[in-house]
């Protein structure tokens, strides 16, 4: 039988690569894909997934949160996350929250389809291109350091811009009221009593520069 793959992915161009990438017929593999995280754990209920290809970083949920909700839920799965953000801190959440690959967008497809099958095939982790050195003599365990949302991390960043929530509302297109959400949100992620420490912490820790 064909082994299913759930793709959880909001840009659609990404989507579509990775939908004709294992659209090969000599992989027997079928694919379906999810535009965000919570359609994506929608997608687990009634379906059998062998293997999710999860984009980290998506606009409602993160990928921790979206791991272990997934993990708890159907522990057989395999999750093999994907980014573009080469960030250790992030790499080792991942791998907390049992992780079974995490490979890089810039990496090439060989290096996808065969983290891919590998975990399908063996089920043992595998760390793609780029990462392993990445994470590579570290044993500091940096799960202290918040996984936030693209969305809050644009947000964020424009705070740090010292734009105001009605400003970041209209650059973003959203209300107010959802930009003083996700800004509540951040406080509470890097415990941060003000807005001050909230970027001061956020730059010690790599978020913004």
């Amino acid at each position: 039988m064909p082994k299913q793959i759930l793709i959880v992915e909001d840009h659609p161009i990404v989507s579509e690569s990775l939908l004709r990438l294992f659209s090969d017929s000599s992989l027997n593999i079928n694919c379906v894909a999810a535009a965000n995280g919570i359609k994506g754990l929608a997608f687990l209920n009634g379906n059998s997934f062998d293997l999710i290809i999860l984009d980290i970083h998506l606009p409602d949920i993160s990928g921790v949160e979206f791991c272990k909700i997934a993990k708890s839920r159907f522990p057989g799965i395999k999750i093999v996350a994907v980014t573009t953000l080469a960030q250790r801190h992030i790499v080792e959440q991942m791998l907390d929250a049992g992780v079974d690959g995490f490979i890089l967008k810039t990496s090439d497809t060989e290096d996808i389809v065969n983290g891919v099958l590998q975990v399908l095939k063996t089920g043992q982790l595998y760390l793609g291109k780029g990462v392993k050195e990445l994470i590579k003599g570290i044993s500091v365990n940096n799960s202290d350091l918040p996984m936030i949302t693209r969305r809050e991390s644009e947000i964020l960043k424009l705070i740090a811009d010292g734009l105001t929530n009605q400003e970041i509302a209209e650059k973003l297109f959203i209300s107010p009221l959802t930009v003083d959400t996700h800004r509540k949100n951040l406080l509470l992620k890097f415990s941060a009593r003000n807005t001050a420490i909230l970027i001061k912490t956020a730059v010690s820790k790599g978020y913004i520069s």
